[in-house]
């Protein structure tokens, strides 16, 4: 059965058949001899319609319903679970639909990995699964930058839908990516502006963007927004990787929160963004002439925002999370007014992956021998423990032994490369990282470091260690000690929007935290050696190069001094560790220099988990 305004234009070409040959008096209609000739061009049809946007953002390589952090299933999760969502919300508008992603999709996981820096000969496997389910286009986010420009153009050739990223500049200016996508679709041109954050330039090693610069989104915006409305598009979306720059202070998995009045201060909190990188809302309140922004980066799942540019017109913005855990749909009601297209309604959302959703079979099957070597990539032995390093929040509450690991790791690898440090700092990224008793595999290693971050040597002086560890207790909320939170509930004691990635533990410094203090003034002691550090004492500290470059908030960072920077990635460094220190005791790399006032660890868990090593007697 045809779509309504498709059956319209056939009804339509059969009228203007008709009436061509009742007006025919002297000719038989059909005459091979004296054809009729009908210059008019095709009436176009002006019946309204629907125009589905669907999105998918920060896939960062989830194309199974699998970790392979902790070799488990996780059925919330992946590309070829999100194809079946696909493949549905397509059936239901068949004829006028656009697939897009916002970024960050080649790396992020082990099978990432592997097809990165073991081996790129095969074609990518998330070129391979997108290129099945007829993706339209793609804004390129930071983490594409994370293997260097030959992975990423080998990428982008294998693909069969254009990269985009309009605010990538070459050192002379000229565009470095296609800077937008313009296409018919039932009837309707969409232009499709891609935007990246520019933190990249903060977070990305030199090397990997040579002769790259990444300009202002919102200033890209301005530029472009009106070119696409110049070239004839009806509809302009931004598909930005950048989200909002503030978040929900109620629960941000609750839709509602995020159709709260983005101007008031008491509905939202800010994310400790760096400048510009998430300009989102700003791009659609400021910019005249977007419909709706896919939105990226942030991990958020925002079913729907609704924003007031200075024309007082409406503009919609959504994000479906990360991992493939959700599909974003827009659907955009369009009536024909003056010769042109225009918006007339829009509504967006969430369809979740979980337990129901099924993978769909075709693209499973295309990209099942990704997975299989990925699995033989991580099941390889590779050391052996004489006890477990436990990690998760008992790990983070306390001085503890995968810590100190992660720590000594970055210590011996920049010793080793002729840059010896005084000291290093690392944070514990996931809640499912640690090291099991007995015997390690490669997955074991990469669970306590799940991020491609490379390895930094700064020179730094007191006064920036002392601002950054003031951030870092703002990790933890306000304890007050004669109302304590439940212990059965540990993340009451942190701040809810704080990532447990911009909570660092160091080493071979002395320090503690009064939590009941106001943030800002919760450090209660910082020695170095034994001695109170001065702000002008000079250190050299292994780092990471996301928190180096100011990541997470920590721009003191930028203050010092960049003295070596690692081709290999951290991850790597620990399981050459593990692998070159058979029978790992977590007693011998334990050491204790931190403490927190309330001891949280013996709050929390000694009870269910027992006394640690540097934990209150």
């Amino acid at each position: 059965m045809l779509p309504s305004f498709l059956a319209g234009a056939r009804r339509a070409a059969l009228i203007s058949t008709l009436g061509t040959c009742a007006l025919l008096q002297l000719t038989a209609c059909g005459d091979t001899e004296q054809p009729p000739v009908n210059t008019e061009p095709p009436p176009v049809n002006t019946e309204p319609r629907t125009l589905r946007l669907l999105q998918t953002s920060d896939l960062h390589t989830n194309l199974f319903p699998w970790d392979y952090f902790t070799g488990k299933v996780d059925t919330k999760r992946g590309l070829t679970k999100v194809a079946t969502l696909i493949k549905q919300a397509r059936a239901e508008n068949p004829d006028c639909n656009l697939l897009l992603d916002t970024g960050d999709t080649i790396q992020g996981t082990p099978l990432g990995t592997y097809y990165a820096l073991v081996d790129n000969t095969p074609k990518h496997p998330m070129a391979v699964a997108m290129n099945e389910l007829r993706y339209d286009a793609m804004a390129v986010g930071n983490h594409e930058f994370n293997y260097g420009l030959v992975l990423l153009n080998k990428f982008k050739s294998e693909v069969g839908f254009p990269l985009l990223g309009a605010n990538v500049r070459r050192s002379d200016g000229s565009e470095a990516l296609e800077p937008y996508l313009l296409k018919e679709v039932c009837g309707v041109k969409v232009g499709v502006l891609g935007l990246v954050t520019p933190g990249v330039t903060t977070w990305e090693r030199p090397e990997n963007i040579p002769g790259l610069r990444f300009e202002d989104p919102l200033e890209t915006a301005r530029v472009y927004v009106p070119k696409l409305r110049q070239a004839g598009a009806d509809v302009v979306v931004v598909a930005i990787h950048s989200g909002p720059d503030k978040q929900p202070t109620g629960s941000a998995s609750n839709p509602d929160s995020w159709l709260a009045d983005y101007s008031d201060p008491a509905k939202w909190a800010d994310r400790g963004n760096l400048p510009g990188e998430n300009e989102a809302v700003q791009i659609a309140q400021q910019v005249e002439g977007i419909d709706v922004l896919l939105t990226g980066h942030t991990h958020q799942p925002i079913p729907k925002m609704l924003l007031k540019n200075t024309q007082g017109q409406e503009v919609l913005l959504i994000q479906p999370n990360r991992w493939g855990s959700h599909l974003g749909q827009v659907d955009l009601s369009l009536v024909h007014e003056g010769g042109r297209w225009k918006v007339d309604g829009k509504d967006s959302k969430l369809l979740a992956v979980d337990n129901s959703v099924a993978m769909e079979p075709g693209v499973a099957q295309l990209v099942q021998s990704y997975h299989d070597q990925t699995l033989r990539y991580v099941s390889a032995p590779l050391g052996t423990t004489l006890a477990a390093f436990p990690g998760g929040n008992p790990a983070r509450f306390s001085d503890s032994a995968l810590a100190d690991l992660i720590n000594a790791v970055q210590e011996q690898a920049a010793e080793e490369n002729g840059f010896p440090v005084d000291f290093s700092l690392a944070a514990l990224f996931s809640d499912d990282g640690m090291l099991p008793a007995g015997n390690i595999t490669l997955r074991d290693a990469y669970s306590i470091y799940i991020y491609d971050n490379t390895l930094y040597v700064m020179e730094i002086n007191g006064s920036i260690l002392r601002r950054a560890l003031e951030v870092n207790a703002q990790y933890f909320a306000p304890w007050n000690p004669n109302a304590p939170p439940s212990a059965s509930t540990p993340t009451a004691a942190k701040v809810p929007n704080v990532a447990d990635f911009n909570w660092d533990l160091y080493s071979r410094i002395e320090y503690g935290y009064d939590l009941t203090k106001p943030a800002g003034s919760r450090l209660t002691h910082l020695r170095f050696k034994g001695a109170d550090v001065s702000d002008d004492q000079v250190f050299h500290i292994a780092i990471n190069n996301y928190r180096a470059s100011g990541g997470g908030g920590y721009s003191m960072f930028k203050e010092g001094k960049v003295l070596w920077t690692s081709a290999d990635g951290v991850r790597d460094y620990v399981a050459r560790y593990i692998q070159s220190h058979p029978d790992l005791d977590p007693n011998d790399v334990n050491t204790c220099n931190f403490s927190l006032s309330p001891d949280l660890y013996a709050y929390f868990f000694k009870a269910t988990l027992g006394p640690t090593k540097c934990s209150a007697p």
